[in-house]
């Protein structure tokens, strides 16, 4: 992983003039202090645990995604010491970081549902991972991080970025690529900056360079050759999970229509296989774990604030319950 000290790389500095008057969120305190205690000799589970429960929302946000029924994981975490235990020490870094997410990300009018579908392609992807086969070395895990993240460039840029909005909401119909029109508008796409934001928030660079080339119409040699095995499957991964979760929602996929193909080669299935998925997938979101892990931390925090003498005191209290199974549609 990327140290906090260590020089520009390669991405921040061929970007630096694009990205000139872009505010890319900087990372959560909490993420240095765990990289901080992981990085030491002898890493303290017990100090790690104290670190997150600190803050409420990200100790019950963790245990939730410890337990999500994406992950397989046949014991449950009733405290942040078993979602330790369970996660490992990597993942649970990446877990916060994904919790933290909508809390450091502005919101905007035009952003409504997108939390929402994020939180539910990322348990989607996180459950094909286990569904289609570990497969260079891209585990539940990773594909769940990196689901979360992939988008993240779009709420940066909606707030940081003028006319950016209108670019969003008129291009979601388009059947060209959208980083491609971002750059033809913008001289810059939502993947090359959430592709900054991960490597600044820890993620590895499998992720950060997956975030980047998301969009590419085709990320097999010779157009991508030098994109890892593990790269080009949570890519494809993860715009699968985007089709399923757009199936089963009523919402719209149009980039499948462009890259669908090439991703199901990327993944060794074919369209037949589809329905099969579709259903294990619904499991996942009628589960009713997919919609809101993402928002828990911000549910827990207006029903208990920062400031509240209860979490000073570290004394345990009710947490609010997850909302019920949505639905099934027809």
């Amino acid at each position: 992983m990327t140290d906090s000290a260590s020089p520009q790389s390669e991405i921040e500095k061929s970007l630096a003039k694009t990205l000139a008057g872009i505010e890319i969120p900087p990372r959560p305190a909490v993420l240095d202090k765990v990289m901080a205690e992981m990085q030491s000799h002898d890493p303290d589970f017990r100090r790690l645990a104290n670190l997150i429960v600190a803050d409420v929302g990200l100790a019950a946000g963790l245990i939730k995604t410890a337990n999500a029924p994406a992950f397989g994981y046949r014991s449950k975490a009733t405290t942040v010491r078993d979602a330790l235990t369970m996660l490992g020490l990597i993942n649970v870094l990446r877990t916060l970081a994904g919790l933290s997410l909508r809390t450091v990300l502005p919101e905007s009018p035009a952003m409504k549902g997108f939390w929402e579908t994020s939180s539910g392609t990322a348990f989607i992807c996180g459950w094909l991972t286990r569904e289609l086969g570990i497969r260079d070395g891209i585990r539940s895990e990773d594909a769940y991080t990196y689901a979360l993240f992939h988008d993240c460039g779009i709420p940066v840029l909606l707030h940081s970025l003028p006319g950016y909005e209108e670019t969003y909401t008129s291009s979601r119909e388009s059947d060209r690529s959208y980083a491609e029109i971002e750059i033809e508008r913008h001289e810059l796409s939502h993947a090359q900056v959430g592709s900054v934001m991960a490597e600044s928030w820890f993620l590895p660079e499998i992720h950060v360079q997956a975030i980047l080339h998301h969009h590419a119409v085709s990320i097999f040699p010779p157009n991508m050759p030098g994109l890892a095995a593990g790269t080009r499957r949570l890519i494809a991964l993860g715009q699968l999970a985007e089709k399923l979760h757009a199936d089963l929602t009523g919402g719209a996929d149009h980039g499948w229509n462009l890259t669908g193909a090439d991703r199901l080669e990327v993944l060794g299935i074919g369209e037949d296989q589809l329905d099969g998925l579709h259903a294990g997938a619904s499991n996942i979101l009628d589960s009713g774990w997919a919609g809101p892990v993402l928002i828990w931390r911000v549910r827990v925090i207006l029903a208990r604030g920062p400031t509240d003498p209860r979490r000073r005191r570290g004394q345990s209290q009710p947490l609010p319950s997850p909302p019920p199974p949505r639905p099934r549609r027809a």
